[in-house]
């Protein structure tokens, strides 16, 4: 299901990001914490994610290593916060090497009849922050994520 992904300002540190799929929230949150489930949607096409470490829970970290068709890897980490299954996903989110990185995203699903909307709304540490996230891509990144999500939850059926 190809989409337009826009991001929506919410306050002077806030953004947000919406998308809908063809599938339950039980099975769009279990794309989000199934570490057998994220590498297949994470990465571009010709790239491979590793799931080092992914302890969904309050309080647990996770950690991705991203590496694309050229071999440059980026490393991925941070915690969560607020674990709501099917419903909601509240965590920590840096680039390991990139100071100033860190932002706090929260995931909401809301399903209706089989189909699901989910909400992606980053918290960062400044306006400025805000502004250069959407200027540099966060929407252009997270279409070609949910696009490759959407295929995911395709193959898995109805």
């Amino acid at each position: 299901m190809p989409s337009t992904v826009s991001a929506r300002v919410i306050s002077d540190r806030e953004f947000a990001l919406q998308q809908t799929f063809r599938a339950p929230a039980a099975r769009v949150f279990a794309a989000y914490t199934d570490p057998a489930i994220v590498p297949r949607w994470w990465s571009s096409r010709g790239g491979t994610v590793r799931v080092e470490t992914m302890d969904v829970r309050p309080g647990g970290d996770w950690r991705i290593v991203q590496r694309t068709p050229d071999g440059r890897e980026t490393v991925f980490a941070g915690k969560y916060l607020e674990v709501r299954p099917v419903t909601r996903l509240v965590y920590t989110f840096r680039v390991e090497g990139q100071p100033g990185s860190e932002l706090t995203a929260t995931v909401d699903l809301r399903e209706s009849g089989g189909t699901t909307v989910l909400t992606l709304t980053n918290r960062v540490a400044s306006p400025e922050a805000r502004d250069a996230m959407i200027r540099y891509g966060a929407a252009a990144g997270a279409k070609l994520a949910w696009d490759r999500l959407a295929e995911v939850l395709a193959e898995a059926g109805p």
